[in-house]
């Protein structure tokens, strides 16, 4: 009863009486034992000739109708799941039109189809073929009302799965009857299980239609359910105890139904505890799983046993370069982006920037009619209108998305499986693959049985061991601890250097853009706002996302003056420092450097600083200093610094050993202590960072909502072109 009102049990109990106490009824006026003159009797009624022939016939007709139902029920469940079409609805409203329907009504359709003078009926009896009141009517009436329970149920099993598995299965290579076959189909067995029962139980219980459609012949097309009706007039013992044995036959279904062992229940091996949590670690350190795999440790060293050798990658071993033209108007997105061979891209963004929407662009993800203008070049080769499968782009995504039916072994073979490596060969290369990643002795566990970071290095090996051109990595580590996501980053370090591939990589973790990657893009609503290399996009950030990532502040805008450099006061010896062609002045600072003042756009705020390269009133520019730099102040500061805004603070949180102070720049003219109301300012307004010891934010009494000033020297502030 934990976390239900006690009263709920009231209607629950009397729901429970409306459909026991029937059914208890009947069972109780069964008679068990033989009359007094030696006839009667439940078992000698339920052995008659009449009885068995009425079971017989209805056991074999719903064995077939279950049959034809998933047959005919599989693909239309998967249409409606899979697929998106024009008058969707009205189709899945037909599909399940016979469970409101009156049975009867079902029986008259059919007839008027299959009957001798039905629309098709009349076609198949010049060919000689008879189908009402035969066997074959009890058949396919059963299976029209029993139909829909296996769609519905398969359908709301599909619905409910994750179809980013089909999308990895498919960047592996493999055909969509593939998939189908061995990863789809295998996820929703419980499902479709399920449903078969339900049909068959159905289809055994079916009376209106069958009676309408086939008729009452014994032997023909007299079942269970008819035979109970015919008998309720002649001989109501006889009902009663044929409506027993259904009652019995369906609770047995009924049970099967929610049975675990056969439907993947509770206590199914599929939902067995793992022997590690989610965050559990590794069953032992990296750098001791593997030769070779360490901190410092370079690929193929170590004393100990060599790992088997993989499958011979294939003939074109070069890596490849990629040119991306991605158009999705329905999100926003519109990227160019060339990637030169072997190099490693990190795509940064904020969320909904478009950053997963341009790995499912060069993955070929994405519905044809959401990437009109798009274009993907691997290489020499446009793959613009390939399927996934023949990219040879592997896809690793924040969730491992291992194959739950499969060993570890078995999904890491089986991109190599579905490309048509032999059985043998692809188990060694399997092998081979988890080696290098430290899992070697992971290969017999189930997928189920991994921690987080054991199922995301097998997931590397799996999609490694295709040896794809290109590489995409949807923010691999996001969800795993930090001792884990080191081990990760680790291996995929290894990865890149041991063979260079093109690569792709999201993410929003500093450390993986320092170890990982060689260039930095920048998304921003869709499109590219900064590109260059890593030491240069995190020293000099042009972007407000990549000065959040290098941990700087940055207030972006146009240039409102540029002053004229300041002479030298005294005359520097000639080969000293500041003295003509050294390049330097007497403040030490170059001579072309330039005081700036920047405007800041959608705030009246204005920054003073310096830069080196040349700018005009009126460019676009960025203007940039570090939390450090920043001087707080409970009340207006003396003198006139060049950059002094009051804001009002908005949080205040841990950074290493210090306290940093987030605040947002308030309206002009705001007095000081707290704001009123407390947030003060719009989400629009600049928002800076401070650094500050915790004894001092507990001199200054800073919390959310106070109302303070940020200082900072303008020869702290460096001005860098837009």
């Amino acid at each position: 009863m934990r976390g239900l009102p006690r009263w709920v049990l009231v209607p629950a109990l009397l729901g429970a009486l409306f459909v026991v106490v029937p059914v208890a009824a009947t069972v109780a006026r069964v008679e068990l034992a033989p009359g007094p003159d030696g006839s009667g009797g439940l078992w000698a009624l339920l052995t008659s000739p009449a009885a068995l022939d009425a079971l017989g016939l209805s056991v074999r007709t719903a064995l077939a109708a279950t049959v034809a139902c998933v047959v005919l029920g599989t693909p239309m469940a998967l249409v409606l799941a899979r697929t998106t079409f024009p008058g969707q609805r009205v189709a899945r409203a037909l599909v399940l039109l016979p469970l409101v329907l009156p049975p009867v009504v079902g029986g008259i359709a059919l007839l008027h189809t299959f009957g001798r003078r039905g629309l098709i009926g009349r076609h198949l009896e010049m060919l000689g073929v008879e189908i009402a009141f035969t066997t074959t009517a009890v058949v396919l009436a059963q299976t029209f009302v029993a139909l829909p329970f296996l769609v519905l149920s398969l359908e709301g099993a599909l619905r409910s799965q994750d179809t980013r598995l089909e999308d990895v299965a498919a960047t592996l290579g493999a055909r969509p009857t593939t998939v189908l076959r061995r990863v789809t189909l295998p996820r929703v067995l419980p499902g479709l299980l399920s449903g078969a029962v339900l049909a068959f139980a159905r289809a055994l219980g079916e009376f209106g239609a069958t009676i309408t459609f086939a008729g009452a012949l014994q032997g023909v097309t007299q079942t269970l359910p008819l035979e109970i009706y015919l008998q309720r007039s002649a001989d109501p013992d006889t009902a009663v105890a044929l409506s027993f044995l259904l009652v019995v036959v369906a609770v047995l279904i009924t049970a099967a139904v929610h049975g675990p062992r056969l439907l993947g229940g509770p206590g199914a091996r599929s939902a067995r505890p793992r022997r590690g949590g989610p965050d559990a670690p590794a069953s032992r350190p990296l750098a001791d799983a593997v030769p070779g795999v360490g901190a410092d440790a370079p690929p193929g060293s170590g004393s100990g046993p060599a790992a088997p050798r993989a499958a011979d990658p294939e003939p074109d071993a070069t890596p490849a370069a990629l040119a991306v033209r991605a158009v999705v108007p329905e999100r926003g997105l519109d990227v160019d982006l060339a990637v030169a061979p072997g190099q490693v891209v990190a795509v940064l963004g904020e969320n909904g920037a478009g950053k997963s929407t341009l790995v499912q662009v060069v993955a070929g993800l994405l519905a044809p009619g959401t990437t009109r203008g798009a274009r993907v070049v691997v290489g020499d080769d446009d793959v613009t209108r390939a399927a996934p499968r023949r990219r040879r782009v592997a896809w690793l995504s924040q969730r491992p998305l291992l194959f739950e039916n499969l060993t570890v072994e078995g999904n890491v073979a089986f991109g190599l499986r579905a490309r048509g490596v032999p059985r043998a060969r692809a188990r060694r290369a399997a092998r081979a693959a988890l080696a290098r990643v430290g899992a070697a002795d992971l290969a017999s566990r189930r997928a189920t049985d991994l921690s987080g970071g054991q199922a995301q290095r097998v997931a590397i090996a799996r999609a490694l061991a295709t040896d794809p051109r290109v590489l995409l990595l949807d923010e691999p580590l996001a969800s795993l601890d930090v001792g884990v996501a080191q081990h990760v980053r680790s291996v995929l370090h290894h990865a890149q250097r041991e063979r260079p591939r093109t690569t792709l990589l999201v993410t929003h973790d500093l450390l993986d853009v320092l170890l990982l990657a060689d260039r930095v893009v920048v998304l921003a609503d869709g499109r590219v706002v900064e590109d260059g290399p890593v030491d240069e996009v995190l020293t000099r950030p042009r972007s407000r996302f990549a000065a959040r990532l290098a941990g700087v502040n940055l207030l972006a805008g146009s240039v409102a003056h540029v002053a004229a450099p300041e002479p030298a006061l005294v005359p520097a010896a000639p080969g000293a420092p500041g003295a003509p062609g050294d390049g330097e002045g007497d403040d030490g600072a170059p001579d072309d450097e330039r005081e700036v003042t920047v405007a800041v756009e959608g705030a009246a705020v204005r920054v003073r600083g310096t830069a080196d390269e040349p700018l005009g009133v009126g460019d676009r520019a960025v203007a940039v200093f570090e939390p450090r730099a920043v001087a707080v102040h409970r009340t207006t500061p003396e003198g006139s610094p060049r950059n002094a805004y009051p804001v009002v603070v908005t949080s205040v949180e841990p950074h290493g050993p210090l306290l940093r102070v987030w605040a947002r720049v308030a309206p002009p003219g705001s007095g000081d202590g707290p704001a009123d109301p407390p947030t003060g300012v719009g989400h629009a307004a600049p928002h800076l960072a401070a650094d500050l010891t915790p004894r001092s934010v507990a001199a200054l009494r800073l919390a959310p909502g106070e109302r303070v000033w940020f200082v900072v020297k303008a020869a702290e502030v460096r001005v860098y072109p837009r």
